[in-house]
């Protein structure tokens, strides 16, 4: 067997095989929080509607309690007064049950969202395999699972101990209690012990949800060489290769904003391409390209520097050279100093005489540019 089959899987999981796991259907889910929030939701929702319950149910065993002896022995009568009774109570009880599963359909959809894939309820026999199930028996999530039911048993152990302790009388008094009050109030003990219930398994979901997160992504979790391949499949993705490029635009025109309005002068080509070009003497001893461009870049740094009132000088051969020969934030050729010297010595007269400090300028000259620069 390869070095590469047997290395651990050491390397966090990529998000791209992270996107197949939930394809799959392999979501963090956590029971503790749908069985907490069921409880709580189904405790407050049940102590809310318990006087309408208490009513409806006391009236329909009065009615049930009120047969005569003839009424017993007539088994069509019976059977219609059973059907009337259960139809009764499925006209109070269902629209309570169907409120039950949608809340538990909601909670299931934390973390994690809604998928459906049929893949993950198609049966797997391989679950049916002794020595897998052996496996699942002792791992860290059975353990895991064993400490959730010991502090699920304990809590509720303790909730139903406080409850007992404290409606202990009342429990006993029920027998003594006129039939709909004895009702509301076994109602309103079961409400008050789902809803203490179900805030004390939020603590069991407080603990189960990161950890269901963190299981999940140690299960996924990749070697050194399915990094390797992923990354080498991601680059050859269409896709993922215009993604990158986009990105890089989008970087590449964020820095040209930020500099170019930091420039002493642009010089273009004259409209295919735009070199930003910066001396400071703190920096460097000659100077730096800080932006450059061809074609819509080109004309986007002419934009930038015309609305910062920068000089733009065509200077078609030295831009080509400059654009070709250097890199952002790197230093012009020395064999290009003399150029570009005499096109800042040229900015700072034309500055001069604006200003009204000077004479106007000569004409920039024809420069000579290497052959070995020439483009």
């Amino acid at each position: 067997m390869s070095e590469d089959s047997t290395q651990d899987k050491s390397e966090q999981a990529s998000q791209q095989k992270i996107d197949r796991a939930r394809k799959d259907g392999q979501l963090a889910r956590s029971k503790e929080l749908s069985t907490a929030g069921l409880l709580l939701i189904g405790g407050i929702a049940f102590l809310w509607f318990a006087p309408l319950f208490s009513e409806f149910f006391s009236k329909l065993m009065s009615r049930q309690m009120q047969l005569n002896w003839s009424a017993t022995r007539d088994p069509s009568l019976m059977v219609s007064m059973f059907a009337e009774a259960v139809l009764d109570m499925l006209m109070v009880l269902v629209p309570f049950i169907l409120f039950l599963n949608l809340v538990l359909m909601l909670l299931g959809l934390f973390p994690g969202g809604f998928i459906f894939v049929m893949k993950a309820v198609m049966p797997k026999f391989s679950k049916l395999n002794p020595l897998s199930g052996l496996k699942r028996m002792f791992s860290k999530d059975s353990l895991m699972e064993l400490l959730k039911s010991i502090l699920k048993i304990s809590l509720i152990a303790l909730t139903m101990a406080s409850i007992l302790n404290q409606y202990w009388s009342q429990l006993f008094a029920m027998a003594q209690m006129p039939l709909i009050r004895s009702i509301e109030t076994g109602m309103k003990i079961i409400s008050l012990a789902f809803i203490i219930m179900g805030s004390s398994l939020f603590l069991v979901a407080a603990l189960d949800v990161p950890y269901q997160r963190f299981a999940m992504l140690k299960k996924l979790r990749m070697s050194k060489q399915e990094v390797k391949e992923e990354h080498k499949n991601s680059e050859g993705s269409p896709e993922v290769k215009q993604k990158i490029k986009q990105i890089q635009r989008q970087m590449s025109q964020a820095r040209m904003e930020k500099l170019v309005p930091d420039a002493d002068v642009v010089i273009v080509n004259p409209t295919h391409y735009a070199v930003a070009l910066k001396y400071d003497v703190n920096r460097s001893s000659a100077p730096f390209v800080i932006a450059k461009g061809v074609d819509h870049m080109a004309l986007r740094i002419r934009d930038i520097a015309r609305k910062h009132e920068l000089e733009v000088l065509e200077v078609p051969e030295l831009t080509r050279a400059i654009y070709y020969s250097t890199q952002i934030d790197q230093e012009i050729p020395g064999a290009l100093y003399t150029a570009v010297a005499y096109i800042l010595t040229y900015i700072m007269q034309l500055k001069a005489y604006r200003q009204g400090r000077g004479k106007a300028p000569n004409a920039l000259p024809d420069f000579a540019i290497p052959e070995s620069l020439r483009r």
